[in-house]
């Protein structure tokens, strides 16, 4: 709907457009304005075509720790005020709770709650938010263009076609990127009404969707540069509208990291080196070189997109020195782009602002300043990659824009009639990128797919070997193969992929774990048991490898030995829902145990009686604390009813045995 003008604007807009009636001038700016929105539109529209073969896709890579898995997530709706009190990785089989995000994980449980295990419903949300996003990315920018629909155009097309971004959409785990830059995208384009209109409401709304940004993730931090850049370059706004912009912005990134600090705790962990490779580089120079050898490569895939990968950690990027062609490169086009971005700053060229723009969003995952998780992520480029789009928009415009046609830009036919060399050089690009982008889709279908295809690609990626074996010697996975024949090659080959991750980061606990599972599998006790120690040594705070290795005791009677993993793996993970079933079985053998003492040795059986109920009584809190973790979990059910009927507690048995059918059944229907 087109928005009525001001008494203001009619007379400002006649000022520019003497002779006409403000009739004739209001017909003619309705005109500018439903160009605006078909141009908008047809961005939306290829944003949302070129990402449609997502839209059956499974859960894939990081979605499954986050959604199907989560014990968080999976309590739908109830769930949400939980989320916005605990960690991003909380009901996750990890030690590491140190990100906050809870805001796209309310939204995955919401989903979850409308269709559970229904991968297809959260990729319909992402493709359409991605669309959504493009829609706002234009209007954003030519709000703040002034008008320049050319160049507002050429971005979105451009944006809204990169392949670099297929990880971000593809994924649903990454919609915090999505949503995140939209909010950013909808406060930038409010905060230009109160610059420009000085509307309370447009200020009270920009900031509304600044904070909620900062629950989706904390690439939204650097915009508190990034919106008084915009102001800077692209409006009149006087020094009090940059002062009230800024302060209230940073007012409430305070708030939020306070309400981080007090949701995550002071404790802090360390980033281990399979995912961040930088980590093991202790010389600082050489550090930093490293990382910006990396940023280079981004660099490299913003302009050229191939080839595209889901993991390049620790081997795939080798360490490299000081006079490295790989770090010098990058660093002289880097610091060339940072010495024109401040030559043309005073000039307030559209160019210094592309270039800091990348600098300020790319600050925060660069690993220049800080270490951040990861060394390497596409979907860490979602953002900045604006800029490099908005550069090549402009360079282009430049080049090729004709100023012959006298032409009023009233539809589309006259705008691409006035336009035309560079409009159609970028639909070629997009048709280029959307051949790719399309293609990249494909391979984030599954996680088989996923795996194979990369694993080409980077099988220098310690990270990305453990992947592969994981996935071809899952539960899922192996129930798949015809017979125990196929399943032991499948366990061999994911052994011979450990083995290889292994060889490339001897230190690697996740590794040592799955291997060590895989050997307990194939009964081969003393390997696994090897294993489990090894791993250990390197990360001593791991829940699984104490549960892996509780279980390899448990089953081999070890039963002190087993009590004290499952200890040790509810401590680094108190949400554990195996690991707590697994404590509460212990504690119903010691009881049984010591029932059976009873008539063994009389003479202390009021001592075997006492204790005998102890064990049962923790048996049953435990099983009671894996229900309440993860109540899709059927085991704790079935052996809570069990532990019950040995305990005489028969109307208890059964209500448990009733609810272990139910869950039972429930998950028999979603198979």
């Amino acid at each position: 709907m087109a928005e009525k003008l001001t008494r203001k604007e009619k007379i400002a807009l006649q000022k520019k457009s003497p002779g006409f009636s403000p009739k004739e001038i209001q017909k003619k700016e309705k005109s500018k304005q439903s160009l605006r929105f078909v141009l908008g539109l047809l961005v939306a529209l290829i944003g949302f075509l070129l990402y449609s073969n997502t839209l059956n896709h499974g859960y894939v890579l990081d979605d499954n720790g986050l959604i199907p898995e989560n014990t968080s997530t999976k309590k739908g709706i109830s769930a949400i005020p939980e989320i916005f009190k605990t960690s991003y990785r909380y009901g996750m089989n990890t030690s590491d709770f140190q990100l906050y995000r809870p805001l796209s994980k309310a939204m995955f449980a919401v989903e979850w709650e409308l269709a559970p295990d229904t991968p297809a419903l959260s990729h319909w949300i992402n493709v359409l938010l991605y669309a959504l996003l493009c829609y706002m990315l234009f209007r954003t920018l030519s709000r703040y263009l002034n008008g320049d629909l050319l160049i507002s155009f050429l971005t979105a097309l451009l944006f809204a076609a990169h392949p670099i971004h297929t990880e971000v959409v593809a994924n649903i785990k990454s919609r915090d990127e999505i949503v995140c830059l939209l909010l950013c995208l909808t406060s930038a384009f409010s905060f230009h009404s109160y610059v420009t209109k000085d509307s309370t409401r447009a200020f009270l709304i920009a900031i509304l969707c600044f904070f909620a940004a900062l629950f989706t993730k904390e690439s939204a931090i650097p915009f508190i540069a990034v919106i008084p850049l915009m102001y800077y370059f692209f409006t009149q706004a006087v020094k009090k509208k940059y002062i009230t912009t800024i302060v209230s912005m940073v007012v409430c990134t305070i708030v939020f990291l306070l309400i981080r600090r007090a949701v995550l705790g002071h404790t802090e962990t360390t980033t281990p080196m399979e995912d961040n490779s930088l980590v093991a580089i202790k010389d600082f120079l050489s550090q930093k070189a490293n990382a910006i050898y990396i940023l280079g490569v981004y660099l490299k895939l913003l302009v050229f997109p191939s080839p595209l990968i889901a993991d390049g950690s620790y081997n795939h990027f080798p360490v490299i020195g000081l006079g490295s062609w790989k770090f010098l490169v990058p660093f002289i086009i880097l610091l060339g782009a940072l010495v024109i971005a401040f030559m043309q700053f005073k000039k307030k060229d559209i160019i210094s602002f592309c270039i800091l723009y990348f600098f300020a969003t790319a600050s925060l995952i660069s690993n220049v300043f800080i270490l951040i998780g990861t060394n390497y992520g596409e979907r860490l480029m979602f953002i900045p990659s604006l800029g490099v789009c908005l550069l090549f928009a402009v360079l282009l415009s430049r080049v090729l824009k004709s100023e012959t046609s006298s032409q009023a830009l009233t539809d589309f036919n006259s705008f691409f009639s006035r336009y035309k060399k560079p409009v159609l050089t970028v639909f070629v690009i997009v048709i280029l990128f959307g051949v790719k982008t399309m293609a990249r889709n494909a391979e984030w279908k599954e996680d088989d797919i996923l795996y194979a295809t990369d694993v080409k690609k980077a099988g220098d990626s310690a990270h990305l070997l453990f992947y592969v074996a994981n996935n071809i010697t899952s539960d899922d996975h192996l129930a798949e193969l015809p017979d125990s024949a196929a399943r032991m090659i499948a366990r061999n080959e994911g052994i011979d992929y450990l083995t290889r991750a292994l060889t490339i980061l001897p230190k690697y606990a996740d590794a040592y774990q799955r291997r060590g599972f895989i050997y307990n599998q194939i009964k081969d006790i003393k390997k696994a048991e090897a294993d489990y120690r090894e791993g250990l040594i390197h990360n001593p705070t791991h829940p699984i490898l104490y549960n892996n290795y509780g279980t390899l005791c448990f089953e081999a009677q070890r039963y002190d030995e087993a009590k004290f993993y499952f200890q040790q793996a509810i401590k680094y993970n108190p949400q554990y829902a195996h690991a707590l079933n697994n404590l509460a079985s212990v504690f119903g053998v010691f009881g049984m145990g010591e029932a059976g003492q009873i008539q063994a040795d009389p003479a202390n059986a009021s001592v075997h009686t006492k204790m005998s109920q102890e064990n049962f009584a923790n048996a049953i809190e435990y099983f009671k604390r894996s229900i309440q973790a993860d109540r899709e979990f059927a085991e704790p059910y079935r052996l809570l009813a069990i532990t019950y009927r040995n305990t005489g507690q028969i109307p208890e048995a059964e209500k448990y045995e009733r609810l272990y059918k139910e869950v039972m059944q429930k998950a028999n229907a979603k198979n």
